[in-house]
């Protein structure tokens, strides 16, 4: 499967499919059983497994898991920045953290210095989406990011992924789910994955109109439920 600049590729597949640990294999923490993975034509190990990482925004399932509760949201958004370009201004690094606040449609004056038990999850996994993008990853990768989000917060977070993708239109996004609606909104192709296995890929509204896989058959009929 290539995944190409500017594209959004959803991974979908029940409780125990392989999705988290093809995420761990994308980015070179886990060995898979067979195949390889390639960034930029080049085997992800060593060197380019750090370089990959290093590229990488990560978007995970819990905000509050991702964001440190002793830190004011400003800071952990600029983490990257000064892990990346020390040499940066605090000025500079405030600029563009408002940024990244503004694309997931947070307003910096209110939310920098707020802390993360002041924020609802939807606001918080809005601000650890900020906090991947801020530094302009080549990658995106998000691992159930809307799994324990409210259905009304859904809406802010995929119209944050909307605007992401208008404005970096080279960034790359891996989108890890079990929601189907939500995927159906955001992904230009699918990967289903079963018992750790491909079953079936191709573009969203054949995969979800017209699955040719008895598997995938089965999950789009259970969410159609």
């Amino acid at each position: 499967v290539r995944l190409r600049a500017g594209e959004c590729l959803a991974v979908i597949g029940g409780s125990g499919s392989g999705k988290t640990t093809l995420t761990r294999v994308l980015l070179g923490l886990e060995h898979a059983d067979s195949g390889s993975v390639e960034y930029y034509g080049e085997l992800v190990r060593g060197d380019v497994a750090r370089k990959l990482r290093a590229q990488s925004g990560l978007v995970f399932q819990s905000p509050f898991d991702s964001l440190d509760p002793r830190w004011r949201i400003g800071r952990s958004i600029g983490e990257p920045l000064r892990l990346h370009y020390p040499d940066w201004s605090r000025d500079h690094v405030s600029e563009r953290v408002a940024e990244a606040l503004d694309m997931v449609s947070l307003d910096s004056g209110t939310y920098v210095n707020r802390f993360p038990i002041d924020l609802s999850g939807g606001q918080a996994q809005r601000a650890a989406i900020a906090r991947a993008i801020v530094d302009g990853p080549k990658v995106l990768l998000a691992d159930e990011p809307m799994s324990a989000i409210d259905v009304a917060a859904r809406v802010r977070i995929l119209d944050a992924f909307a605007a992401i993708r208008e404005s970096q239109p080279d960034m790359a996004i891996i989108m890890v789910s079990h929601d189907l609606g939500v995927v159906q909104h955001i992904a230009d192709r699918i990967l289903v994955l079963h018992d750790g296995r491909a079953v079936e890929v191709g573009p969203t509204d054949q995969v979800l109109g017209h699955p040719r896989d008895e598997y995938t058959k089965r999950l789009v009929e259970a969410a159609s439920l």
